[in-house]
C-alpha cells in the first residue's frame, strides 16, 4: 500500500542536482566544450559566468530532467525556449549558491582537501586500487580541465551544495500535521459511474469507402509520406588506434619505479585527529591552551574517539571519532606524515600546529601489503598507455576532421587524409530510424532542420566519432489512396468516435429517469454502470487521472472526465469516507517518511526559487 502511495506522492518533481565527485557532468556526450573555456559572459550576483559555467549548467540540466523521466529521455527534443530556459534557471542556481558558499567561507582548504580525498578514493582514478595520477591527468585533460583547475570547480561545486543543503538541514513535521496528511491520503469515496469504452466502440464503426476517399481527399496533409534521408559516413573507432600505440623506451622500468614509490606512500595508514581551530579563540595562546587540555585527557588514559567526538573542532569527522580514512601524502600536510612516521598502532601524536589549526594524530590501521609484481604491473601499464593514448590519438583525428570541416573540405577529402574508408547508410525516416550506432545525436543531426546535403558534420560520441554528410534525401510527398487507406480507416473510425463519445455524454446526463438511463445502457456493449464503495485515491481499480479528478470534486456532484486511452467516465460522487482516529493511530508511523520527503521537497523548491528570484543577473554575448 505505502509504496503505491509513495508513487502517487513524488512522481516527477523538481530534484536537488546532488555532487558526485567523479568526472561530473562533462561526461555525459556534449562535445561543444571546446577549449574557450576562458571566455567572460558576465556575472550572476558577482561570479563570472564562463563558457565551461555555461556548459556545467547545461548538462546538469539534463542529467536533472534524466534522472525525473529516466535515462533514456533526450533533453534536446525539447523546445529550445524552455531547453534554454532551464538551462538558464540552473546556471543562475548554481552562480548564486557559488556566491553565498564564498560569502560564508565555504570555499577554503579543509573543502578542497576532502574533494582531493574523493578524487583520490574514485575507482575511475584508481589501477588494481591504488590512485594513478597519470589516469587522473589523461582523464580531467580528454574533457578540458587542467588536474588543478577540475579541483577548483569541484571545490566550488561541494561547497555549493554545502551551501544549498545548509538551508533545509533542520525540518520536521509535527504530529498533528502527520495525523492530517495520514487522514486526507487514507479517505475513501463511494462513487457510481457509467463508462463509455473508448477502443470498443471504435472497433463497431464501419466506414464506407466513399467516406474514406472524401477524408483522403480533404485532409490529404495527413497522409504525405515522411521524409526520408541517407548519409555517407567514415568512423573512428579507438579501438583502431590501439595498435598505433607506440611504447616509449624505459617507460615500463620508469613507471614501475614510480608505482614502487607511490606504493609505499600509498594509504597504508588510517589515521585520527582532534582538532582545534584557532579562528573559534580570541588568541592562539587560547587556542593552544585549548587542545593541551586536550592533550592531557589522552595522556589521563580518556578514549580517543570519546575525546574526539566533544572536543574536536572538525564538524566533518568529530561524529565519527576524528576518522580520516588512510593518510595519503597529496591530501594532508606534511606536518602529517613527519608525525606519523615514528608512531605505532594506536599511538597518537604530539600536538601539531599548522597556519590555522592545532591537531593531534592517532594511527587506527596499519595496513601493510605486498607489491604487485612487476609483470602485472607492466601489464597494467601496457593497458593503461594504449586505452589513453589511442583515445588521444582518435582525438587528434576528431580534431583534424574539425578543422577540415571549417575549412570546407569535403567527407571524401577528411576520409583520405585520415586514411578512413567511406561507407552508405540507407534510406531512414525518423520513425524507422535503425542504424547500426544508436546513439541519439545521429538521428538528432539527421533530422535537423538545420543539416544540410553533402556538407559533413563530426559528432563525438562515447569511445568513438562518426563524420557524415547527408547524400540523399526524399521530400515528403503524397502517398497514394491505396497504400494509406488502413490508416485512413483508423484516422477516421478515430474522428467518428470523439465524437460520439461527446453526444453520448451529453444525451446521458440530460435523461434523469433511472430505467431510461438503464435501457440506454443496455441497448450499447461499450457501455457500462459500475459502483464502487471506499476506493482509495491510489486504487488501481481506476486510471489515476480519474481517480485525481474524483478526489478534487466535492460529494454529491457529478463529474464527466476522460482517461488518457479515451475511455469516458460519467460518475456520481456520492460521498467520502474518512478513517477512524483508532485506525490512523495504527498506520500513522508509516507516514513519517513520506513526511519528511513532502518537507524536504517543499524545501528545495523554496530554496530554487528564492535562489532565481534574488539573483542579480548581469549577463552579455549569450542568447537565452
Amino acid at each position: 500500500m505505502m509504496e503505491s502511495l509513495r508513487n502517487f506522492l513524488t512522481g516527477p518533481r523538481l530534484l536537488i542536482v546532488v555532487l558526485i565527485c567523479a568526472l561530473p557532468f562533462v561526461f555525459l556526450g556534449t562535445s561543444s566544450l571546446g577549449s574557450a573555456f576562458n571566455a567572460s559572459f558576465g556575472t550572476i550576483n558577482g561570479e563570472e559566468v564562463s563558457e565551461l559555467d555555461v556548459q556545467l549548467a547545461s548538462n546538469s540540466t539534463v542529467q536533472r530532467f534524466q534522472s525525473l523521466y529516466g535515462a533514456d529521455f533526450e533533453f534536446d527534443l525539447l523546445d529550445d525556449d524552455f531547453k534554454s530556459q532551464s538551462i538558464k534557471q540552473e546556471l543562475i542556481i548554481q552562480k548564486v549558491l557559488l556566491a553565498g558558499a564564498r560569502s560564508m567561507g565555504f570555499i577554503n582548504e579543509s573543502t578542497k582537501q576532502e574533494i582531493k580525498k574523493d578524487i583520490i578514493q574514485s575507482p575511475l582514478f584508481q589501477v588494481d586500487g591504488v590512485f594513478s595520477e597519470d589516469i587522473y591527468g589523461a582523464q580531467v585533460n580528454s574533457n578540458g580541465f587542467t588536474k588543478e583547475s577540475y579541483i577548483d570547480v569541484m571545490t566550488d561545486f561541494a561547497a555549493s551544495e554545502l551551501f544549498r543543503t545548509s538551508f533545509n538541514s533542520i525540518n520536521f513535521i509535527t504530529k498533528n500535521e502527520l495525523f492530517e496528511l495520514a487522514s486526507l491520503l487514507e479517505q475513501s469515496s463511494n462513487i457510481n459511474f457509467i463508462k463509455i469504452n473508448f477502443e470498443e466502440l471504435k472497433s463497431e464503426i464501419v466506414n464506407s469507402s466513399e467516406e474514406l476517399l472524401d477524408f483522403y481527399n480533404e485532409n490529404p496533409s495527413l497522409f504525405f509520406s515522411d521524409e526520408e534521408k541517407s548519409f555517407k559516413y567514415i568512423v573512428l573507432d579507438k579501438s583502431d588506434y590501439e595498435d598505433k600505440v607506440q611504447i616509449p623506451d624505459s617507460y615500463l622500468e620508469n613507471s614501475y619505479a614510480q608505482y614502487l614509490l607511490r606504493f609505499e606512500d600509498s594509504a597504508q595508514i588510517r589515521i585520527s585527529h582532534i582538532m582545534v581551530e584557532k579562528n573559534n579563540y580570541d588568541s592562539t595562546d587560547q587556542a593552544l591552551e585549548s587542545i593541551k587540555n586536550i592533550e592531557d585527557l589522552l595522556t589521563s588514559g580518556n578514549d580517543f574517539s570519546s575525546i574526539a567526538a566533544e572536543y574536536s573542532e572538525d564538524i566533518v569527522t568529530k561524529d565519527i571519532g576524528g576518522d580520516l580514512d588512510y593518510f595519503e601524502k597529496d591530501i594532508f600536510p606534511v606536518e602529517f606524515d613527519d608525525a606519523i612516521q615514528s608512531l605505532e598502532l594506536n599511538e597518537y601524536s604530539k600536538i601539531i600546529e599548522l597556519d590555522d589549526t592545532f591537531h593531534i594524530l592517532k594511527v587506527t590501521e596499519k595496513n601493510i601489503q605486498e607489491p604487485l609484481s612487476e609483470d602485472q604491473v607492466k601489464d597494467d601499464l601496457i593497458k593503461e598507455l594504449i586505452e589513453t593514448e589511442s583515445l588521444a590519438l582518435m582525438q587528434d583525428d576528431f580534431d583534424e576532421s574539425e578543422n577540415m570541416i571549417l575549412n570546407n573540405n569535403s567527407l571524401e577529402e577528411i576520409a583520405s587524409d585520415l586514411s578512413k574508408d567511406i561507407s552508405n547508410s540507407q534510406l531512414y525516416t525518423s520513425s524507422n530510424y535503425d542504424f547500426e550506432l544508436t546513439e541519439s545525436e545521429i538521428k538528432n543531426y539527421l533530422f535537423s532542420p538545420d543539416s544540410l546535403k553533402n556538407v559533413p558534420y563530426a559528432i563525438e560520441l562515447s569511445d568513438r566519432v562518426i563524420v557524415l554528410a547527408i547524400n540523399e534525401v526524399n521530400e515528403p510527398a503524397l502517398q497514394d489512396f491505396d497504400v494509406v487507406e488502413e490508416s485512413i480507416s483508423d484516422m477516421l473510425s478515430q474522428s467518428k468516435a470523439v465524437e460520439k463519445i461527446v453526444l453520448m455524454t451529453n444525451e446521458i446526463n440530460a435523461i434523469t429517469d433511472k430505467e431510461e438511463i438503464m435501457s440506454f445502457i443496455g441497448a450499447y456493449n461499450y457501455v457500462a454502470e459500475e459502483s464502487f464503495v471506499d476506493v482509495k485515491r491510489y486504487s488501481s481499480l481506476l486510471p489515476r487521472e480519474v481517480l485525481n479528478t474524483i478526489f478534487n470534486a466535492s460529494g454529491g456532484s457529478r463529474i464527466n472526465t476522460e482517461a488518457s486511452n479515451g475511455d469516458n467516465y460519467i460518475i456520481d460522487v456520492v460521498g467520502f469516507n474518512y478513517p477512524p482516529e483508532s485506525e490512523i493511530n495504527e498506520i500513522i508511523e508509516e507516514y513519517n517518511s513520506i513526511g519528511e520527503e513532502i518537507i524536504n521537497t517543499k524545501m528545495s523548491q523554496i530554496v530554487n526559487e528564492d535562489v532565481f528570484q534574488s539573483a542579480r543577473v548581469n549577463l552579455s554575448n549569450l542568447i537565452f
